[in-house]
């Protein structure tokens, strides 16, 4: 928006006070509808959903991101197509199952449904994307960033590729590095183990929509390795094994956690232009998506 326009505006806004009524009996509505976040990811021990119920646009903690409104009576119903189980309230908003009694398998859509009284019931789907495979790394040298008076943040350069395992449609990749814990888990297969990622950090949004080749390469990124006390020292300490990471997530997961990344981005700037949030729940907001990860050493 142009100054000449933003000024011109102000002028309209203050010359207009003198000939209005005051505004205490006008009020702004909104419908109340169910906040859904459920992420499906077939290595969880539990499929969680969180519930909440949407704040009014004005009034008490309108503007707050840290105040909630639990949905502590809904009924949460998850299906396949051929089997349905619901989730029981774990604790406030938290709705769960365990992922042994529900096994979830990559390649196949699932279909979320919630109801609680008083407010629209809600329904959203998902497909699992399947797993890429030969994730490759290519390392070149390492970069120092001050982080403080005594220490530097330590990143590793390296480019990644892999093979994707889904022709013919676009697929979703969110890149980055993180701590890493190897865990056991119950897969359709049988037991296993995979890294448990905590603390991880979202460097990149990608797809593959410009390219008919299967294969997918990064550009060189910097990927968090750790902590140093200066550029010269050999010793990078940090708190658990770093990973590189690739979620290859199915469009609701994607656009939901851009969106999100935007409006964060926007913050408070009252001249920036507002980023709405992705939301694929049917009568409600929020998301119900699907992810995979595979992990490269650092």
């Amino acid at each position: 928006m142009k100054a000449f326009s933003v000024l011109s505006a102000l002028l309209l806004v203050f010359g207009l006070t003198s000939c209005v009524k005051q505004s205490d009996d006008i009020t702004i509505t909104s419908d109340p509808k169910l906040i859904v976040e459920c992420y499906l990811n077939p290595t969880d021990t539990e499929i969680t959903a969180i519930v909440n119920e949407n704040r009014p646009i004005t009034g008490e903690g309108s503007g707050s991101r840290s105040i909630s409104n639990p949905v502590l009576d809904a009924t949460v119903l998850l299906s396949d197509g051929n089997r349905e189980v619901k989730l029981t309230n774990n604790k406030n908003s938290t709705y769960k199952i365990q992922a042994k009694d529900f096994m979830l398998v990559a390649g196949r859509t699932y279909t979320l449904k919630v109801t609680a009284p008083g407010l629209p019931a809600t329904e959203a789907t998902c497909t699992i994307p399947k797993m890429i495979r030969t994730l490759d790394a290519t390392d070149s040298d390492l970069s120092y960033e001050r982080a403080d008076a005594s220490t530097y943040n330590v990143y590793r350069k390296r480019s990644l590729s892999w093979t994707n395992t889904e022709a013919n449609k676009t697929n979703y990749y969110m890149v980055g590095s993180g701590e890493g814990t190897n865990v056991k888990i119950k897969t359709l297969a049988g037991d296993s183990t995979c890294v448990r990622l905590k603390n991880a950090a979202v460097i990149a949004f990608l797809d593959d929509s410009k390219t008919t080749d299967q294969h997918f390469t990064t550009g060189t990124m910097r990927f968090l390795l750790g902590k140093s006390t200066s550029k010269t020292d050999p010793k990078i300490t940090s708190p658990a094994p770093m990973y590189s990471f690739v979620y290859h997530v199915d469009r609701n997961y994607y656009e939901f956690f851009r969106t999100v990344k935007l409006q964060r981005e926007v913050g408070d700037n009252p001249f920036a232009e507002a980023v709405p949030v992705y939301s694929n729940i049917k009568n409600g907001l929020g998301v119900f998506g699907a992810y995979v990860v595979q992990v490269k050493n650092l």
